[in-house]
């Protein structure tokens, strides 16, 4: 009766740390990827100046007024409109954002994915940065 006993308690014992497995490695399957990507300006320029894509600049008036990235919309970060301009997008297509260093961006990138985007891209370094390698702007 005692080996019985005995028995059933480590047969207990090990199912339960089966059980406590199989549940750490379900869990483990279902983790989601990161939402927010910061991307260099190699991969940004192949993905983000495309036609179609969501490209937004969040920089200034006259920030965007000395230059932007081509078919770039403009949405500057802090004005009245920000937040029906961020409707305007497809939550469920690529964003990518850029700003002057990456700040803006950073924040942007935050609100965009508070706001349930699924996929944001965030330029590293911002449009400095794209300059610098000698990029393009229009």
């Amino acid at each position: 009766m005692r080996y019985t006993l005995v028995a059933m308690v480590f047969c207990l014992a090990l199912s339960s740390c089966n059980e406590a497995t199989s549940q750490k490695e379900s869990s483990s399957i279902t983790t989601t990827q990161e939402v927010i990507t910061v991307i260099d300006v190699e991969t940004f320029e192949k993905e983000a100046t495309v036609a179609g894509a969501q490209l937004v600049d969040v920089r200034r008036d006259n920030e965007w007024e000395r230059g932007h990235l081509k078919n770039a919309k403009h949405f500057e970060m802090g004005n009245p409109n920000w937040q029906s301009q961020i409707e305007t997008l497809d939550k469920n297509k690529p964003v990518y954002v850029y700003c002057a260093k990456g700040g803006r961006s950073a924040k942007c990138a935050q609100q965009l994915k508070e706001a349930g985007f699924t996929t944001i891209y965030d330029l590293e370094g911002g449009i400095n940065n794209w300059k610098a390698v000698g990029k393009p702007i229009e």
